[in-house]
Parts: C-alpha cells; structure tokens; sequence
C-alpha cells in the first residue's frame, strides 16, 4: 500500500514537473509563424498553377491559393488587435523552397509541390493545435473554424501525394 503511494505521488510530481516546463502558448509567434506559412502557400498555390504537369496539381494549386489567402483575412483582425505586422514577403528559407521548385521539371515539380504542402499542412495543423489549448478565445475560436478546412485541405493533397508515388522518404 505505502509503495503504490510512493508511486502515485513521484507520478504526480513528474506530470506536474513536465507541465511547468512547457513554454506557456505565444499568441504573437502563432500568428506570425501562420502568416508566413499562409503567406508562402498562397505563392506555392500559384506556382502550382503555372507549372505544374498534371492538372489535378493545378487545380489543388489554385484551392490552396484560394484557402491561404481566407486563411489570411482570417487572422489580420487576430494581428490587428495585438499589434502585430503581418509579413508581406517571403521567408529566406521559404523563398529558397519556391526557387528550387521552379526549376524541378513536370511531374517531379508536381511530387515536390505535394510534398511541401503536406508539410506546410502538417505544421498549420499542429499550430491551430496548440491554439486551440490557448487562453485567448479569439485565437481557440480562429482553430476552431479553420481546423476543418485545412483537414480536409491535407487529405487532397496527401491523396494528390499517393497517387503521384507518395514521398520519396
């Protein structure tokens, strides 16, 4: 019995310990950090357009463009509100995504295309996750209505991903 306890309570000062350890949530970081995703994907929607081979890419490419540009208008009030200057160019490290997918050819710019959306998606999606936990209720209710969106938005991509050979890792 006085061992389960012992147990029960080193548990508990472990949880507790991992909880007070964890970064409390940024609101500023989030949203800088999804408007430069956003940012960046509104730009990869429009490569896709323009470059890509297969025309479910082209298409997909515009739907991206589409959704990141609401995704956009989205969070300028959550910004203005805090202050916080949305970015209105790219990222180094973005750019220098978009500049080596301008020069892959055909279906290799479409697979290298799909991939990079899926991981932009998956970073999206891991952010409105952490929001949505966030003491702000503007930023909960912002995850709350673009989680789905974006959901359904990585399936297409990860189906356009599979059917063009999945990823190369």
């Amino acid at each position: 019995m006085r061992g389960t306890l012992c147990v029960a309570l080193l548990l508990a000062v472990a949880c507790h310990r991992g909880a007070a350890n964890d970064p409390p949530f940024n609101v500023n970081a989030f949203i800088t950090t999804t408007a430069n995703v956003a940012l960046s994907d509104v730009d990869l929607g429009d490569q896709a357009i323009r470059k890509a081979r297969r025309p479910e890419t082209k298409e997909l490419g515009a739907a991206v463009m589409n959704e990141q540009r609401a995704l956009l208008a989205a969070l300028a009030p959550l910004a203005q509100r805090r202050n916080v200057a949305l970015p209105s160019m790219l990222e180094d490290r973005r750019a220098a995504l978009h500049q080596n997918l301008s020069i892959l050819p055909g279906q290799v710019f479409d697979r290298a295309w799909a991939l990079a959306m899926l991981q932009d998606y998956d970073a999206l999606l891991a952010a409105l996750r952490d929001a949505s936990q966030s003491n702000d209720g503007d930023v909960r209710a912002f995850s709350t209505r673009m989680r789905p969106t974006l959901l359904a938005r990585r399936k297409a991509v990860n189906d356009l991903l599979g059917s063009l050979g999945g990823s190369p890792f």
